[in-house]
């Protein structure tokens, strides 16, 4: 899958201002899967966790969200959030060789943060947030998680429990342009844990 796949895919919904910017990892092994895909019928659990935890009242069954996938990246951008990657292309090895290989990049990462000039970050992965936090912090960006997020797709409860946390100041933010609606419901049926999700795909 070439870098341009990626954008294309992505720049249909980046927003002509940005608020709140995550950073994740790098796109996913599997080249059927990124965030900013719309039709992906398997895994996506980084998307699925993020639409969980930011609009948590209004997400209902997973399976049945995927079919919508292009209404909730719209109301993503229209709340003025984007998600990028630290590292363009899928990267491997040992977590200390994956937060080498994001350090290796984080001068290009920089300028192009400092490009999208958000007022608020959300570093997601303890590989990212080891690699960023403090450079990201001594240049003057607002990161606001001092813990790291997990990767949902291992640690779904962990990840929803730590973005609790930082809801808060999400909300403050992404309020000032009345957004993250209470009354978004694009579905009105029952839901299911992200951890349920991930075992039943898994089998």
């Amino acid at each position: 899958m070439s870098n341009s796949s990626y954008d294309c895919a992505a720049k249909k919904y980046t927003p002509t201002r940005t608020r709140v910017l995550f950073i994740a990892e790098a796109p996913p092994l599997s080249l059927d899967r990124y965030f900013y895909f719309e039709r992906v019928e398997r895994g996506d659990w980084l998307w699925i966790a993020l639409m969980k935890a930011l609009y948590e009242s209004a997400w209902k069954v997973t399976r049945e969200e995927r079919k919508r996938k292009p209404d909730w990246l719209r109301r993503f951008q229209n709340d003025h959030c984007l998600l990028i990657d630290a590292v363009k292309e899928p990267i491997f090895g040992t977590q200390k060789q994956r937060i080498t290989q994001i350090s290796r990049t984080a001068g290009d990462l920089l300028e192009e943060v400092n490009r999208i000039r958000p007022e608020r970050i959300v570093l997601i992965k303890t590989t990212v947030h080891r690699a960023l936090c403090q450079k990201f912090r001594d240049n003057g960006l607002n990161v606001i998680n001092n813990n790291p997020l997990p990767f949902p797709a291992r640690h779904a409860r962990k990840f929803a429990d730590e973005f609790r946390k930082l809801m808060p100041e999400l909300k403050a933010v992404l309020a000032q342009d009345g957004n993250l609606d209470p009354h978004f419901h694009p579905v009105g049926i029952g839901g299911e844990p992200l951890s349920v999700t991930i075992l039943r795909e898994r089998r």
